[in-house]
């Protein structure tokens, strides 16, 4: 089951666990107000291989040199 995050006007935002065939919250169960539900950032991230990713135009280093702002050739 997902976990979905709303918005109350007194309590501040707040998460609850909810199937996903389940209707959005109208109020909060603490307080009774009503919420707002609200996109927030994905939990994941996909990560990939740093080989043959651009180098910054202004770098002048050979690749492979190791420099600060460029990938690293033997990551």
């Amino acid at each position: 089951m997902p976990i979905y995050e709303y918005d109350c006007p007194k309590c501040g935002r707040f998460d609850t666990l909810q199937r996903m065939s389940a209707p959005p919250l109208r109020k909060h169960d603490a307080c009774g107000s009503p919420v707002k539900k609200v996109m927030s950032a994905g939990s994941f991230s996909l990560k990939g291989s740093t080989k043959g990713a651009a180098r910054p135009a202004s770098c002048s280093a050979p690749r492979g040199a190791g420099c600060a702002g460029c990938p690293s050739a033997d990551a």
